[in-house]
């Protein structure tokens, strides 16, 4: 799955949920969530349940959620990739911006182990055409497994939030999870990539103690086992994904000067 861009992870998946809800006339957003994430059930529940998408809903009803996450204008003028509305299905142009949100709710991670296990299940009916004799084969998990992995987890919170805490400061899941729930924006990424990031924003030496409680500041904490938060873009699926021990060390502290370079970040 190496090179992947977001583009192509759109095209694959809609290719594949295309036959599944062509025909649907209720609640698309909802059956596209379940497809993707086949197999984690509760995970489709919640998102569905936080973003109040139903199995009994309309085309219009699927629209506004996705006008509410996306917006109209960013989709007339959006082009992330070869123009995506050149579609010679008419139906999938149709579906397009549906799977772009699902996608964007589970996460470029989930989307892509669903990829790997479509391929993986194709590529077993291909040869199961091919065998004349039956062959015992061994069986195969049915969801990749992540390889172990160091993650920044960078916010941007009020001042007043931060309360007592410092550089090198261990801190626990609910302390995590507060700075979540009160950030403006998060980015979940390699920690080896997050020095780049840092160094595009404007950081300041003020003492967080007397700076006012309104002011932001960036908070960049470690987390090892990492690997199944990073690049998700949705806070509540961030949290529901930190890895059991969830601990996670404060490896930088500073206040923003302004909100230049955030360009990278989700905004809440």
């Amino acid at each position: 799955m190496a090179n992947h861009n977001l583009g192509s992870v759109y095209l694959e998946v809609l290719d594949y949920v295309h036959p599944q809800i062509k025909d649907l006339k209720y609640g698309i957003l909802h059956k596209v969530l379940y497809i993707i994430l086949d197999g984690e059930p509760q995970q489709a529940e919640h998102i569905c349940k936080h973003f109040r998408i139903q199995s009994s809903a309309t085309k219009n009803d699927d629209e506004e959620i996705i006008d509410s996450l996306i917006g109209k204008t960013v989709r007339k003028i959006s082009n992330p990739f070869n123009n995506p509305f050149n579609f010679s299905d008419a139906s999938k142009r149709e579906i397009f911006w549906v799977v772009v949100v699902a996608c964007t709710l589970v996460g470029s991670i989930g989307c892509i182990q669903f990829i790997v296990q479509k391929r993986k299940n194709k590529g077993k009916e291909g040869n199961a055409r091919t065998v004349q004799q039956p062959v015992a084969v061994p069986l195969q998990p049915s969801v990749a497994h992540l390889q172990p992995l160091t993650v920044a987890l960078c916010l941007v919170v009020p001042a007043q939030i931060i309360n007592s805490l410092k550089e090198q400061d261990i801190i626990n899941a609910d302390e995590i999870e507060k700075l979540i729930d009160n950030s403006s924006y998060f980015l979940s990424i390699k920690d080896a990539d997050a020095d780049l990031v840092q160094r595009n924003l404007d950081l300041t030496d003020e003492n967080i103690i007397i700076i006012g409680d309104r002011r932001e500041v960036y908070v960049r904490i470690q987390i090892k086992n990492g690997q199944e938060i990073v690049d998700k873009t949705v806070p509540y699926i961030l949290k529901r994904n930190l890895p059991s021990d969830s601990k996670g060390v404060i490896k930088k502290l500073a206040p923003l000067g302004d909100l230049s370079g955030l360009e990278k970040f989700n905004r809440v």
